[in-house]
């Protein structure tokens, strides 16, 4: 049995004889970077603390249900579960043996945090029953339908229940990289008036160099969604360029369930 230290009370182990981050996530795209084992990090562009840092994320999950939406590595999960939490259920769309999700779980020797496969528009509290903390987390952005996605999450989410959400933003930024460099000046300063009206640029294409995303909001936007979807926000940051977080709490709808399109109070022609 290997040697343990503590972080956050929870037991960590030490890493194995000549263990090599390299060779175990052989042929693995590494998205986040995250300390495996102590002073053993994962080399990736979003680093797992700095983001959790961002939302004020316990430290302490100790009795708490999470839901992890496409968690690809599955780092959020697992940094979960060393917070503490009593269950961790991984939701995605893809193998997990394919993003090392499975190598990793094995690795640390959890059990309690497992991968379940589909799609954010099939969550239900039928199938999955409801969460205390979810993260929905860099995903929102590449959805066809997010307000969907969002009455999906909060479905699954027990009352008062807190869901961590988070996007590129385009109040600071233009991503559209088929714009002239001689009119993205131009964009950014209309940006600064129309950043007070909840905005959002949609990309059909491959424009941003990312053929998977398709609503990129502005902050307001980013902000609207969430609450119009009934959600209360408490705590909002961002990385100081093009990056939002938006931490909220479930509340009350503010609109009729079932209902779409349809105003029964409005005047008859």
């Amino acid at each position: 049995m290997s040697q343990s230290v503590t972080s956050h009370g929870i037991q960590i182990q030490e890493p194995p004889v000549d263990f090599q981050v390299s060779e175990h996530f052989q042929g693995i795209y590494l998205f986040h970077r995250w300390e495996l084992f102590p002073g053993v990090w994962t080399d990736g562009p979003k680093d797992i603390n700095f983001h959790l840092d961002k939302m004020n994320f316990p430290s302490d999950l100790r009795g708490k249900r999470v839901l992890d939406i496409a968690p690809w590595n599955g780092f959020f999960s697992f940094e979960c579960i060393r917070r503490g939490a009593k269950e961790v259920v991984s939701f995605g769309p893809e193998d997990p043996l394919e993003t090392g999700y499975e190598q990793t779980r094995s690795l640390l020797g959890i059990q309690n945090c497992r991968w379940e496969k589909g799609s954010i528009y099939d969550l239900s509290p039928e199938k999955f029953g409801q969460f205390d903390v979810i993260l929905f987390l860099g995903l929102i952005y590449h959805l066809r339908h997010p307000l969907y996605a969002l009455d999906r999450v909060y479905d699954v989410l027990v009352d008062g229940g807190t869901m961590y959400c988070d996007t590129p933003y385009i109040d600071h930024a233009v991503f559209d990289q088929t714009i002239p460099e001689h009119e993205r000046l131009a964009h950014l300063l209309a940006q600064q008036v129309s950043s007070r009206i909840p905005m959002t640029y949609f990309t059909p294409g491959s424009e941003t160099g990312d053929p998977y995303n398709w609503f990129m909001p502005n902050f307001a936007c980013f902000r609207a969604w969430i609450t119009s979807s009934g959600f209360d926000v408490f705590h909002e940051a961002n990385n100081g360029e093009n990056w939002g977080y938006v931490v909220s709490q479930k509340g009350v709808r503010p609109f009729e369930e079932g209902l779409e399109g349809f105003n029964r109070n409005a005047p008859k022609a």
